[in-house]
């Protein structure tokens, strides 16, 4: 497929039961968007019919276009493509929650912990955006992991509102489907969907914001926070319990009242990190691969050394050393730029940037190159946390590698979460320029 309606198509992005979602260039401005288009397998059209499924579609676009929150993705265009079939037209974000956090359709394996400070800035985001919502008459019914995505700025906008109940309306297909995710559903709309209200959105956020902080699902049993991390105290726990409750009358009653209780909540000092001890300090250096590759997820885990979240098997006990522009890690034999780029820039853009320092001689240098998956994971304190000495006026959390997933797909590193992930050549990220110590 080359087109669909006017929209160049790049690739295909994922597919689902309804249809399919590609990334496309605007003609002339040449601007990158998402391309949803109704696509639906044969099994699903045969069940609801072509003429529902197009009536569940234009509902979510109309849904969609009429938002103008910075939380919430929006439609800015709908048509027919050259077959017939519906699309329309959104931003493209090129991270979700899903990936972040490293979650697979097998739920109950754990997943990566984002830090709590950004949980509860991803938190106020998401409730802010159920507040409009809500007072709108609009029920998501799907609030999960994969319908939070992540823009370049590190912001929320939550998606896919092919469920939602607007105003007392949907189109969820046949009574047997199901409406919602595992785990995620609150027990009222396992039982009636289309009889919900916002609070079952508040349950599934709270479900999302403890696996963010556990990297686990919350159990039947026990959410106490407090008895497994000092950071929380027991307001945290009492905020996951009422959050939880498995009568709706029993939670938070809106969107509002829990963002309340949440922007209460408060934060203990971070525990001491790092395995690393003085005699470790004086280990040799740790040769690291240098040269680019192009390997699959399959393969990644062996040649980058980490685990199956993709963080590091063993962290390395850095040796570092300030030499003005540059710092010096003795572990390594590896020179890094002080600073990274001042601006996040796409694939070739960290390439461009770093032929520019080259090319300027940069800190007496002309050898910088972007850096492999496994050089920069070398900056991770034990794997988890960046503790590279960054620019205090400027944090940067996510950087370029040079190594790439096929065509169109470059790995990156998440500084902040401590993995490796993999990110179209067109997303945003950082660039830190690294050199062998040794010609």
């Amino acid at each position: 497929m080359q087109h669909i309606g006017k929209y160049e198509v790049i690739r295909r992005l994922g597919r689902g039961g309804m249809g399919a979602v590609y990334k496309g260039l605007v003609p002339v401005i040449d601007k990158v968007v998402a391309i949803k288009l109704l696509q639906p397998n044969e099994l699903l059209e045969e069940m609801v019919g072509l003429q529902q499924l197009e009536e569940i579609f234009t509902f979510e676009a109309r849904t969609m276009a009429a938002f103008n929150q910075p939380f919430l993705v929006t439609a800015h265009d709908f048509d027919r493509d050259q077959l017939g079939r519906l699309f329309f037209v959104m931003d493209y974000i090129c991270n979700n929650l899903g990936d972040m956090i490293g979650e697979t359709y097998l739920l109950e394996e754990p997943s990566r912990i984002i830090g709590a400070e950004k949980v509860l800035e991803y938190g106020r985001q998401i409730l802010t955006a159920l507040d409009l919502l809500h007072h709108q008459g609009i029920v998501h019914r799907d609030i999960k992991p994969q319908n939070i995505l992540v823009t370049d700025e590190d912001t929320i906008k939550i998606c896919d509102f092919g469920m939602a109940l607007v105003q007392g309306i949907s189109f969820s297909g046949p009574s047997n489907m199901q409406v919602g995710s595992p785990y995620y559903t609150p027990p009222e709309q396992r039982k009636a969907a289309n009889s919900v209200d916002g609070r079952a959105d508040l349950y599934s956020t709270a479900v999302l914001l403890y696996r963010m902080l556990t990297g686990q699902l919350p159990g039947m049993q026990s959410f106490s926070l407090s008895l497994v991390n000092p950071r929380y105290d027991r307001h945290w726990d009492a905020f996951f319990t009422k959050a939880l409750q498995w009568h709706a009358d029993q939670r938070f009653q809106s969107a509002r009242e829990m963002l309340a209780a949440l922007e209460h909540l408060t934060l203990g000092p971070p525990s001491a990190s790092g395995r690393c001890t003085v005699a470790d300090l004086w280990q040799p250096e740790k040769t690291l691969r240098t040269e680019p590759a192009n390997v699959c997820r399959s393969r990644a885990r062996e040649l980058f050394a980490v685990n199956t979240l993709f963080r590091p098997l063993e962290p390395i006990c850095n040796r570092f050393i300030l030499e003005g522009e540059i710092i010096r890690d003795e572990a390594t034999a590896l020179l890094w730029r002080r600073l990274a780029s001042p601006f996040p820039v796409s694939f070739s853009g960290a390439c461009d940037a770093v032929e520019q320092l080259n090319a300027s001689v940069a800190g007496g240098v002309n050898r910088w190159r972007v850096p492999t998956v496994n050089e920069l994971l070398s900056l991770l304190a034990d794997g988890d946390v960046q503790r590279f000495p960054d620019d205090p006026v400027l944090p940067v959390h996510w950087y370029w590698s040079c190594d790439r997933h096929g065509q169109h797909e470059s790995w990156y590193v998440n500084m902040d979460m401590g993995f490796a992930g993999v990110q179209d050549v067109s997303c945003l990220n950082h660039v830190r320029a690294v050199a062998d110590a040794h010609p």
